[in-house]
């Protein structure tokens, strides 16, 4: 097997592991989402193909786990990859902003119901579309920490 693959697959585990415990364990309205940092990772990374195909494969696993109409997360998520891999932010902060803004877009369109519009008010879409993003923000913020604790280099903890 390809290292690519190998660690495709290491990464893909630990994050539907951490993303099921936090679906399970987290008794809030609003929990992070693990996949959409890392799909927006992968492709940032330069891994677009792998971005897309991930997104599909982990919106099903989403649905499977928190029980919604299988494919509907797959094709948001495959929307947002795809938006996605026309920026390519070089710095930190850049990466943040990207973070928040994709996450808090995936808030907005997966609250929309076509034919009725959003289930929410407009003043509790904001808040928790704020939160969810701040919460997705966290999140990559972990994660940078992470590499820069244990010393990974980007290439050999990513695919790139």
């Amino acid at each position: 097997m390809s290292k690519k693959l190998i660690r495709l697959g290491e990464q893909f585990l630990i994050v539907s592991g951490l993303q099921l415990c936090v679906l399970n364990y987290m008794k809030t309205a609003i929990v992070p989402s693990f996949f959409v940092v890392w799909l927006l990772i992968l492709a940032w990374e330069g891994n677009t193909e792998v971005a897309l195909v991930m997104a599909f494969v982990t919106g099903i696993i989403y649905d499977i786990m928190s029980r919604n109409l299988l494919g509907t997360t797959s094709v948001l998520f495959l929307t947002l990859v795809y938006a996605n891999c026309f920026l390519k932010p070089g710095s930190l902060a850049g990466r943040f902003v990207g973070i928040f803004f994709f996450s808090a877009l995936y808030f907005l369109v997966f609250l929309f119901e076509y034919g009725q519009g959003f289930m929410w008010g407009g003043l509790a879409i904001l808040k928790y579309s704020l939160l969810f993003a701040l919460y997705n923000s966290l999140v990559y913020g972990v994660i940078e920490l992470g590499m820069i604790k244990l010393r990974w280099k980007r290439k050999d903890y990513l695919l790139g």
